[in-house]
């Protein structure tokens, strides 16, 4: 009987650990929106000016 209760309790840790988890990556995604959107932005800046430049390049 010990035994069993053992194995609840550390079911019960990992499903925690699990849940806590989860909360902290989506509250870190959730916290990190503006700055992944600001990143993507300057992504997109960037291709369109290098595609700029090689179409300027092939027009010349």
């Amino acid at each position: 009987m010990k035994m069993l209760y053992g194995e609840r309790a550390q079911v019960s840790l990992e499903f925690i650990l699990l849940v806590g988890g989860v909360l902290v990556g989506a509250l870190t995604i959730f916290t990190l929106r503006d700055s992944i959107r600001n990143f993507s932005q300057v992504i997109t800046d960037w291709v369109d000016a290098e595609r700029n430049i090689s179409i300027a390049q092939v027009t010349r």
